[in-house]
C-alpha cells in the first residue's frame, strides 16, 4: 500500500554535494573552477551535485502539487510507493506537498529531468571578497575591488572559461550548458 506524501520522504533517495559524483568531463571543469576560486579565497558552499531520479521525481511533483496541480494526475514512478492524493483529500495533499518543499529547501521549482539527474550540474553559492584576484582558464587575472556573489557577470564569465555555465534564472545553479 502506498505511503502518503509528506516531509518524511525528504530523507529518502539522498542526493550528493560531492564534485566527485559529477560525470566527466564536467567534473574536471568544476574542479578547475573551484581550485581557482579557492586560490582567491572565494567562499564556496555547494548544496547539490548529483540527484537520483527518484529524488527529482519527489521534488518535482511536490512543487507541482503545491503550485496547484491535481495530485490525482501525478504519474507513478516504479519503486516509489507514494500516495500523492492522500486518499482524495486535496487539502491534505497540498499541505504535505508544501511540507516536502520546505523539507527539500526548494526555492525554485524542481525539474523532473535535469542536469542534476544527469550528473552535469552543481548548485553552489559563491561569495567573492573585496580585493580578490581570480584567474580564468586562459590565465587572465580578474581583480574584484568590491565583494560580490557568483551572480556577478565577471564571475559568470570566469566560470564559462572553465566550462561551468551559470543559469541566470536560478541563482545557485551552474551546469555544462547553462540549463
Amino acid at each position: 500500500m502506498p505511503e502518503i506524501s509528506g516531509a518524511q520522504w525528504c530523507a529518502r533517495y539522498p542526493g550528493s554535494s560531492r564534485v566527485e559524483d559529477l560525470s566527466q568531463p564536467f567534473q574536471g571543469c568544476v574542479a578547475g573552477f573551484l581550485m581557482t576560486l579557492r586560490m582567491a579565497k572565494v567562499s564556496i558552499a555547494i548544496a547539490a551535485t548529483w540527484r537520483p531520479e527518484e529524488r527529482a521525481y519527489l521534488m518535482h511533483w511536490c512543487c507541482m502539487i503545491a503550485g496547484g496541480a491535481d495530485p490525482a494526475g501525478v504519474p507513478p514512478m516504479a519503486g516509489v510507493g507514494i500516495d500523492w492524493t492522500h486518499g482524495g483529500d486535496r487539502a491534505a495533499a497540498v499541505t504535505a506537498a508544501k511540507a516536502m518543499m520546505a523539507g527539500y529547501q526548494i526555492r525554485y521549482p524542481a525539474a523532473l529531468v535535469s542536469r542534476h539527474t544527469q550528473r552535469r550540474a552543481v548548485d553552489m553559492t559563491l561569495t567573492v571578497p573585496a580585493g580578490a584576484r581570480i584567474f580564468d582558464k586562459t590565465g587572465q587575472v580578474h581583480f574584484f575591488d568590491k565583494a560580490c556573489t557568483g551572480e556577478d557577470a565577471r564571475v559568470v564569465a570566469i566560470g564559462r572559461t572553465f566550462g561551468v555555465i551559470k543559469l541566470a534564472s536560478d541563482p545557485p545553479h551552474w551546469s555544462d550548458d547553462g540549463h
